[in-house]
């Protein structure tokens, strides 16, 4: 067969070069067109997984979150705050009209009440416990007014998820000497570790403490959000939703990028750790000029948990250099002082030695009679405790469960009863 002649294959070229004009065309045209149907359907027939709330969980969230943007604390608790939860393990959380969370009160103290302000982190805010009313402040009313003291005391939960000493100097400046407290008791340490041992430390805490975005600045950002097909593309094809549904990309400069050993990347932890004695030291003056007492107590943690990070023993160092300074500070200043931590760690390890010896006499019979698989024979036991969360049920550490906040409730209130501060 002789070979096409020229104007045939010019012909056959033009029309492959129609059909592929005509098949981008109708897809110019159609992508339109299915985004248009695309943002009908998800506002008339709406769908679970294209809902507002799971495309942008965080920014919905917030409008009901546990905490709300403040211009001098960077977050506070939010006023009325409720939270009920049965899955996956009971949770009852209720923030009183001042937004703390605890019982309600008042900014002005009752006559003839003997009222402690608490200050601290997530630890004595209540992250770890079944419910507000299981967290150490309020156990601590609890067993102080059962001791027959001369007052009746009221414990009022200032603590927060999240904050340090830097916080907690000015929420006491602001917010806690308007209640009048007649004792400041202080329990913090985990948090300004993180602080200390994160990089490009300075004094204010601007290198790890971000400003609240409150308004975003860009026009365009808030015009494509309008849009479920942008949000879908956003939430389900990029990684930006990993990267803004914790608190911490909000609240934390660089949040996840030294992630999983965020504070392990030091450039200058004396620096942090004298600014954490200065804080404590500034609590104590502005406690004292409002004519209340102090009380510096040092914070329990399972030691172990560092053990999760590459930085374990700068983390378990710095631990232990925080906990001297809340020691020499008390005595410097001449401030009353409870060794929470050496209490409630001794029991926890008891915890942890008996049931260790409850795991091997199990493995032991289990061995004895064959029924060990060759698995379970190379797994070494562990005793496990009851005072501090386990870390695959949450962050571990510092974080306590109803037994341990009963466990340090019960240390303070005999220090307190101890050295007579309510009279």
């Amino acid at each position: 067969m002789s070979p096409p002649s020229a104007p045939a294959e010019n012909s056959a070229a033009r029309a492959r070069a129609g059909r592929l004009r005509r098949a981008l065309l109708a897809v110019l045209l159609g992508l339109p067109a299915l985004v248009v149907v695309f943002e009908l359907v998800c506002r008339i027939a709406p769908i679970p997984a294209l809902s507002r709330d799971v495309l942008d969980p965080f920014k919905a969230s917030l409008k009901h979150s546990r905490i709300v943007p403040h211009p001098y604390l960077a977050y506070a608790g939010r006023p009325d705050f409720r939270l009920k939860l049965d899955a996956p393990r009971p949770l009852e959380v209720a923030h009183n009209s001042l937004g703390f969370n605890g019982p309600e009160t008042t900014w002005e103290k009752p006559d003839g009440v003997y009222r402690i302000v608490c200050l601290g982190g997530s630890s004595t805010y209540g992250i770890g416990p079944s419910s507000t009313f299981t967290n150490w402040p309020v156990l601590l009313e609890q067993q102080l007014n059962a001791a027959g003291l001369a007052k009746r005391v009221e414990v009022v939960n200032l603590g927060l998820q999240g904050y340090s000493t830097f916080e907690s100097q000015v929420n006491l400046a602001l917010r806690g000497v308007e209640l009048r407290p007649d004792l400041v008791l202080v329990y913090h340490s985990i948090n300004d570790l993180r602080c200390a041992l994160y990089p490009g430390v300075v004094r204010d805490n601007t290198h790890w403490r971000a400003v609240w975005p409150v308004e975003r600045p860009d026009p365009l950002l808030d015009a494509l959000e309008r849009s479920y097909a942008f949000l879908a593309w956003r939430r389900y094809f990029t990684d930006w939703f990993d990267n803004q549904r914790d608190i911490g990309a909000y609240v934390i400069v660089d949040f996840g990028k030294y992630f999983p050993d965020d504070c392990g990347q030091p450039s200058d932890p004396d620096l942090g750790f004298a600014s954490f004695r200065r804080n404590l030291v500034s609590i104590i003056g502005t406690a004292r000029a409002h004519g209340a007492e102090v009380l510096l107590a040092t914070q329990a943690v399972r030691m172990g948990d560092f053990d999760r990070f590459g930085s374990k023993q700068l983390q378990r160092d710095g631990f232990e250099r925080l906990t001297r300074i809340i020691g020499e500070v008390a005595n410097e200043r001449s401030v009353p002082f409870c060794d929470v931590r050496a209490a409630v760690e001794a029991e926890a390890d008891r915890q942890r030695a008996e049931s260790l010896a409850g795991l091997l006499r199990l493995r032991s019979e289990a061995e004895r009679l064959g029924q060990l698989t060759e698995e379970e024979a190379q797994r070494a036991p562990r005793g496990l405790d009851r005072i501090f969360v386990r870390p695959e049920k949450g962050d571990g550490e510092v974080h306590l469960t109803d037994e341990g906040c009963e466990w340090v409730a019960r240390t303070l209130s005999a220090r307190i009863v101890e050295l007579g501060l309510v009279e």
